[in-house]
C-alpha cells in the first residue's frame, strides 16, 4: 500500500490584482458558512464598539455585520485594489446602516491603526493569502484590545487538507459546477491554507491569550474567544 504523502503548503499570490478574478471570487457562493461567520461576529458585538474587519474582499460580511449590528462602528480594510471597487459597489447597494462602515486599503500585516484601538477584529479567509502569517497575527496582537487577556476575536479560513486525495475530493465536492478560474482559485486556497497546528503556534507566538482554534467544518477552522 502506497503510503500517502502530506500535502505541503503552496503559496498564491497575495493581492488579488485582476478585475476578471475580482468578479470570479465574488460571484463565488459561500453564503452558508459567510452567514455562520456574521453570526459568530454579532455574538461578540458591543454597542458602540470599534470592529476591524482585515481582508474584507467583497465586503460581504462587513455590510452584513453592519446592518445586524447598526450601532457599532465598522472599518474594512482590504488591500486589492479591485476587490475594493467591488466592495464599495456593495455597499452603494446595501442598507442604510451599511452605509456607514468605511473602507480603508490597506496591508494586514501593517495595519493603519494605534495599538490596543480597536474592540474587536475579524477575518474571513484572509490569512491563506499570506506569505508569512505570523505579521498578521502580531499586528492583531497589537491593535486588538486584551490581546494578552481576553480578546474579542473571530478569524476563520480553510484547513490545509491532509493530502491530495483529500484536496481533490473537497474541491468536487465544493466547487463541482463553477468555473474553470473558480476552480483554481479554491484548489489554489486549498494549497495555500494552514493546518491547526500552524495557526496555533501563529496565535501563541503572536501573543494572543484567551483564545481556541478549532476545526468547525470538513474545510474550516476558527479562532475566537474562549468564552465570551
Amino acid at each position: 500500500m502506497l503510503k500517502k504523502v502530506p500535502l505541503l503548503r503552496i503559496l498564491e499570490p497575495e493581492e488579488m490584482a485582476g478585475a476578471d478574478e475580482a468578479a470570479e471570487y465574488d460571484a463565488m457562493d459561500f453564503g452558508t458558512t459567510d452567514d455562520l461567520f456574521v453570526q459568530r461576529a454579532v455574538e461578540l458585538a458591543r454597542a458602540d464598539c470599534r470592529i476591524v474587519d482585515i481582508g474584507c474582499g467583497n465586503a460581504k460580511i462587513p455590510l452584513a455585520i453592519a446592518s445586524r449590528a447598526p450601532s457599532a462602528h465598522i472599518c474594512a480594510v482590504e488591500m486589492s485594489r479591485e476587490m475594493l471597487a467591488v466592495a464599495v459597489r456593495h455597499r452603494a447597494r446595501a442598507d442604510a446602516a451599511a452605509q456607514r462602515m468605511s473602507f480603508v486599503r490597506g496591508d494586514a500585516k501593517q495595519l493603519p491603526f494605534a495599538a490596543n484601538s480597536v474592540d474587536i477584529i475579524v477575518s474571513n479567509s484572509l490569512i491563506h493569502h499570506i506569505p508569512d502569517p505570523s505579521f498578521v497575527f502580531r499586528e492583531i496582537a497589537r491593535v486588538l484590545k486584551n490581546s494578552s487577556n481576553a480578546p474579542r476575536i473571530l478569524i476563520r479560513d480553510l484547513v490545509r487538507p491532509n493530502d491530495e486525495t483529500e484536496l481533490r475530493a473537497l474541491a468536487e465536492k465544493y466547487s463541482a459546477g463553477w468555473s474553470p478560474l473558480q476552480r483554481r482559485l479554491y484548489v489554489d486556497s486549498l494549497h495555500a491554507a494552514l493546518s491547526l497546528e500552524e495557526v496555533r503556534a501563529y496565535a501563541t507566538d503572536a501573543g494572543l491569550r484567551g483564545v481556541h482554534v478549532q476545526q468547525i467544518t470538513d474545510r474550516h477552522w476558527s479562532l475566537e474567544p474562549q468564552t465570551a
